[in-house]
């Protein structure tokens, strides 16, 4: 058989890994949501392990003050995938934003025997190839918590999205003690690198103490910055 065929065949097929043997145990996490340093929602993360072989990376973001409160956003996504080693390969991918003035959808369905990605978005319809393994947007995380805790050099992730799969590349920019409302702790930078005529800035920080979860995640664009700061466990 083809070697690439096989691959197809051995990711649909593949038999179930316990999560034991994942290289991320399940986690939930909490964090605040700040627009230009004040506070406007509440985000949660959750990993689960399924049955079957099947993994579970759910998110959602909800406005409690301010704009977002008024707008009543309310975000959500979730990404059904299994483990491809220390890769996480997507399966089903779901977003669904809802506000009062504008809403938005994405699904995306992850069809390895046939080799394509089926998306639908906004009412319309594509079909993505799918020629080596991917992951959905949402999962680009996840392999960052794994890729820092193996102490990876290079952090490029090939990534299916609605009408195409494209690579995403991230790179080190030292490590911070960030302040938060659990204390300080030590964290590794990364930046995604869009390319350099991007309006966009996208930088996460990484704690190795707290298992390689995502402590900060900060995003910058037309003038706003929208930060995401993990709390305390709740008790």
């Amino acid at each position: 058989m083809n070697p690439r065929l096989a691959l197809f065949a051995l990711l649909a097929c593949a038999g179930a890994v316990r999560a034991a043997d994942a290289p991320l145990a399940p986690f939930h996490a909490d964090y605040e949501v700040l627009r230009n340093g004040k506070e406007i929602g509440h985000a949660t993360f959750d990993l689960r392990a399924g049955a079957g072989g099947e993994w579970e990376f759910a998110s959602a973001t909800r406005g409690t003050s301010g704009m977002a409160a008024m707008l009543g956003l309310d975000v959500e996504e979730k990404s059904t995938f299994r483990w491809d080693g220390n890769r996480p390969v997507c399966a089903h991918y779901g977003y669904e934003q809802k506000a009062a003035i504008k809403s938005k959808d994405l699904a995306i369905d992850c069809d390895w025997q046939g080799k394509v990605a089926h998306s639908h978005a906004g009412g319309k319809t594509a079909d993505v190839a799918l020629d080596a393994p991917a992951m959905d947007r949402h999962l680009v995380t996840l392999a960052l918590m794994v890729d820092l805790k193996s102490d990876a050099s290079d952090f490029i992730y090939r990534v299916v999205d609605k009408d195409k799969v494209s690579d995403q590349r991230y790179a080190r920019a030292g490590s911070e003690m960030l302040t938060l409302r659990g204390g300080s702790v030590d964290a590794v930078k990364m930046e995604r690198d869009r390319g350099g005529d991007s309006k966009r800035q996208t930088t996460s920080w990484f704690a190795p103490q707290r298992g390689w979860l995502p402590v900060q995640i900060e995003q910058v664009e037309k003038g706003d910055t929208i930060t995401m700061r993990l709390l305390p466990p709740a008790h």
